[in-house]
C-alpha cells in the first residue's frame, strides 16, 4: 500500500484498474461517495466507513459499511473480500451498475428535467 496523494484522472483510473478492493475509512465528514462511485464505476468491490455520505452511494450488494474508527471490523470486511475473488468479483459487478445512476449524462437529464418542470409552471388540480 502507498499514499499517491492528489492525482489526475488518468492516473486514477490506472490505480483503479489494478486494485482489488477500495477502502475508504472516512471518519465522517463525507457529504457524498464520490470516491467510492469511482471505484464503483470501475468495478471494485467497496469497504467504507458507514458515514451518511458513503451510506447514501453504497447498497449492501456493492460493498461493505464498517463503523467509523473501527479498524478490526475494517481489517475483517478487508479480509473477507479479498480472501473471496467470485465475492469480490458480484459485489463489483454490481457496483458498476448502480453507478452508471450517477452518470452525467443522467444527472443532466435529471436537472434538465427539474428545470422544464419549474419553467412548465404550476399545475392545476
Amino acid at each position: 500500500m502507498r499514499a499517491l496523494g492528489r492525482v489526475g484522472d488518468g492516473e486514477l483510473r490506472r490505480e483503479l484498474a489494478r486494485a482489488d478492493v477500495l477502502a475508504a475509512p472516512s471518519l465522517g465528514g463525507e457529504s457524498f461517495g464520490v470516491v467510492l462511485l469511482e471505484a464503483m464505476a470501475a468495478g471494485l468491490a467497496v469497504v467504507a466507513s458507514d458515514v451518511a455520505g458513503y451510506r447514501a452511494v453504497l447498497p449492501a450488494a456493492a460493498g461493505r459499511l464498517v463503523p467509523p474508527g473501527d479498524p478490526a471490523a475494517l481489517a475483517e470486511a478487508l479480509s473477507e473480500l479479498l480472501a473471496d475473488g467470485a465475492l469480490r468479483a458480484r459485489l463489483g459487478e454490481a457496483g458498476r451498475r448502480l453507478s452508471a445512476e450517477y452518470a452525467w449524462p443522467r444527472i443532466a437529464e435529471r436537472t434538465l428535467a427539474v428545470y422544464r418542470r419549474v419553467l412548465a409552471g404550476p399545475v392545476d388540480h
